[in-house]
């Protein structure tokens, strides 16, 4: 029996949130850049997120050129925000955290101060991918 809750996401602002319990991102530890930014990134060559349309909805697809490793079904609101490339932060907490818990600001520094205060470092990590909408992904993955 899996008790690892599965990833979700929320939008707060005009950012978008992806929640990540367990392992499911584990193959890209120690991928992450320190830019001096509030969160670390992950290079958009190494992983990213895609959105896929397909009949039974769209989703948003976590993943690199060999592995797929996770999808998220997405609203229409969601939908419309990845009309254009942009990041994704990723949170990454050791214990069940639901969307309404999350810190409600789009300031990346607001944010990273609440994990650093009122969660601790140690319980979650943060990390931004990119998101590819499809004419940036044949841009940066030569994809046809």
């Amino acid at each position: 029996m899996n008790d690892v809750p599965q990833p979700y996401h929320t939008v707060i602002g005009d950012e978008i949130i992806v929640v990540v319990f367990g392992n499911e991102l584990i193959d890209l530890s120690g991928c992450e850049v320190d830019a001096g930014d509030p969160f670390c990134y992950i290079m958009g060559t190494d992983a990213w997120f895609e959105k896929q349309n397909t009949n039974e909805g769209s989703f948003l697809i976590a993943k690199t050129y060999d592995k797929h490793f996770f999808s998220i079904a997405i609203d229409h609101k969601t939908s419309k925000l990845l009309n254009k490339p942009k990041g994704i932060l990723v949170l990454t907490p050791n214990f069940p955290l639901k969307a309404e818990d999350i810190q409600q600001t789009n300031d990346l520094e607001k944010l990273r101060k609440w994990i650093d205060t009122e969660i601790g470092e140690k319980n979650m990590g943060g990390t931004i991918y990119c998101f590819y909408t499809e004419e940036a992904k044949r841009k940066y993955h030569q994809e046809e």
